[in-house]
This record gives C-alpha cells, structure tokens and sequence, in this order.
C-alpha cells in the first residue's frame, strides 16, 4: 500500500485544492480507517467551499457521504472488522454523553458534524472514522455500494424530516425541492400515506421523474 493519497482539501472560501495527504492512522482505541469506496458531494460541502460555515477547519479534507471497506480497527472497536463493507453515518457521537443519550447526536460533546468540517473526511481514498461502532454499519451481502450509499445523509435526512413532521392520514405534506434528498423525503413521507403529498419543483427533468415514478 501506499503512503499517501489524493485528497480534496479546503483552505478557505473558493480554494480547494487536490493534494497528496498521508494515509491516516489510528489515533484512538475506538476508530476505524476505511478505504473508500464511492462518496457523494453534499450541499453542504458547497457551504464549506462557499464560505458559509465558520467552524470548518482550513486543511481539511472535504466529504462526508461515503460507503467502504474498513482496513483497520482500533482495539476497543466491536461492530466492524477488516474486511468488512461499511456505510457511514454523517455524524460522528460518543453515544454516552447527555446530548447522545437524549438522541441529539449533532450535539454531541466529542463531535457532530466533524467529519469533512472539522477532521479529514472522505474526498480521498482512506478515511478515520472516530467512535466507529457508531459511525459504521456493515452492508448487507445483498446490497451493493450503489444500493446503501445515500443511507448515511440524504435518506436519513429525508426519514428525519418526516419523522418530525409528526405526518398523520389527513395531513397535506409539501416538499421542496425533487433532488436526491427531496426524493428520499418523498419516499419516507409516503410511508405515512398523508391524504396528499405536494412536490415544488422547478427543474423539468426532475418535476417529469416525479410525475412517472410517483403519480
């Protein structure tokens, strides 16, 4: 293997640059480092590029979407192994603090939003996932890379936003937006079958899938 990789690393509003970075290592007894296997862009990597989010460290690797093989382990990590396919979750939590314990994860004293804001996230080749038997689910052998790939941010985005929508029977639901995301949300949205679901679009291509896919 080699020692280093190409990564997409943000050094302030408007200035990304590809560059050779190390491969990471582990730091704690609870990472993993996991090679990657396909990623997305998030909006919100275009907030970052953008100027938009404070918090985000200059010298970071970008990304945060991704599915892939873990290669190392830590020595207190039980969930996932070597070897193993992998999708991540967007954040990154202890599980034990009082924000994780009351399910606010985003909150979570050692973390959040960390990966590709804060600490080197998955616009490269192997990434450190922090708190890994939080952060990593392993895929299913009937599953491909393609299948879960959306699972760890923009499906979960969409479950959480019609799970705290409270959607009843008689309820009108209106989305936004018919990108991946929107998409996501509309399935979820349908499983609680409102009398009617409204999408805004204004993209044609999209607006038309919507019309043939879910009339």
């Amino acid at each position: 293997m080699a020692e280093t990789m190409h990564a997409l690393v943000y050094h302030g509003t408007n200035d990304l640059r590809l560059e050779e970075r190390p491969l990471p290592q582990i730091q704690d007894p609870r990472d993993a480092i996991v090679k990657v296997e396909l990623s997305s862009i998030c909006a919100s990597d275009l907030h970052i590029r953008n100027g938009a989010v404070p918090r985000a460290l200059p010298g970071t690797v970008l990304g945060h979407e991704f599915v892939g093989e873990v290669v190392a382990t830590g020595s207190e990590v039980r969930k996932v192994r070597p070897g193993q396919r992998v999708a991540a979750n967007v954040e990154t939590f202890c599980g034990t603090c009082w924000f994780c314990r009351q399910g606010y994860v985003n909150n979570c004293r050692h973390g959040g939003w960390e990966l590709g804001c804060r600490i080197d996230g998955c616009q490269t080749e192997y990434v450190r996932v922090p708190f890994a038997d939080n952060g990593l689910d392993p895929i299913p052998d009937s599953l491909s890379y393609q299948d879960v790939l959306l699972v760890g941010d923009v499906l979960a985005t969409g479950f959480w936003a019609v799970r705290i929508s409270e959607i009843g029977p008689e309820d009108t639901v209106l989305i936004i937006g018919a990108g991946p995301t929107g998409i996501c949300t509309l399935l979820c949205a349908l499983l609680k079958r409102p009398a009617r679901v409204i999408v805004c679009e204004k993209d044609a291509a999209r607006l038309r899938f919507v019309r043939e896919h879910y009339p």
